[in-house]
């Protein structure tokens, strides 16, 4: 065999070697994320406020709920558990944009008053906590491996989805008329993705106020043969 041969071939074979090295350290590093995402104390953890006064937590409980306000339970990431009043009073007129309705095991960041109240009968006290913004939710949804025929500014395909800690419940599918960025769907797949929903100040007349960001595909499994 000649040397430039010889030399080829070890080339290609190193080459090989660190393509499969690289392809490993993904795949374990998506495995790592996955796991992350399923563990919610140790997801939690890794989130980062957007400043100092910001709190992160995710809602473990949902005490009233309407279009205008709702009141939810928070465990935090320091593991507080905070009586959160979300209200569109509350956010004033700049902020007001930001209100989503929430469902149980959002992950949010928001900012606002803290009271302590109770604290003779609990070494914590029970912490209460108005709400002043809220710029996101982090949701888990379970997308359906089918699309439904719907209408919105003119005759669409549309999604079905529901939060994915609901899924085992009577909780309808929704139609989702807009998209999620990041997101290609197939047929016959039923999808359990991590997505953030982040408000939008001025939609158009014919958009969503909401606008939906793929950060992780948790789990993807065909339904059909």
């Amino acid at each position: 065999m000649s040397f430039i041969k010889f030399c080829t071939l070890a080339l290609i074979a190193t080459s090989s070697l660190t393509a499969c090295s690289s392809h490993n350290q993904a795949n374990s590093n998506a495995k790592t994320s996955i796991s992350q995402i399923e563990d919610s104390n140790s997801f939690l953890s890794t989130l980062k406020p957007s400043s100092a006064e910001a709190i992160i937590g995710q809602v473990t409980g949902i005490t009233s709920q309407d279009r205008n306000q709702q009141k939810v339970t928070i465990v935090a990431q320091d593991g507080k558990s905070y009586t959160a009043s979300i209200s569109k009073a509350n956010f004033g007129q700049q902020n007001a944009y930001q209100m989503q309705k929430l469902a149980m095991g959002d992950y949010i960041e928001v900012e606002g008053d803290i009271e302590v109240t109770d604290e003779q009968s609990k070494p914590d006290g029970e912490h209460q906590l108005t709400v002043h913004a809220m710029p996101y939710v982090l949701r888990k949804i379970i997308v359906a491996d089918h699309q439904v025929d719907c209408v919105g500014v003119a005759p669409q395909s549309c999604l079905l989805t529901k939060p994915a800690d609901q899924v085992d419940s009577q909780v309808d599918w929704q139609y989702r008329y807009s998209g999620i960025e990041g997101f290609d769907y197939e047929p016959d797949y039923e999808y359990t993705l991590l997505i953030k929903n982040t408000a939008v100040a001025r939609p158009p007349a014919d958009a969503s106020s909401v606008q939906s960001k793929l950060i992780q595909v948790i789990e993807k499994k065909r339904t059909q043969p």
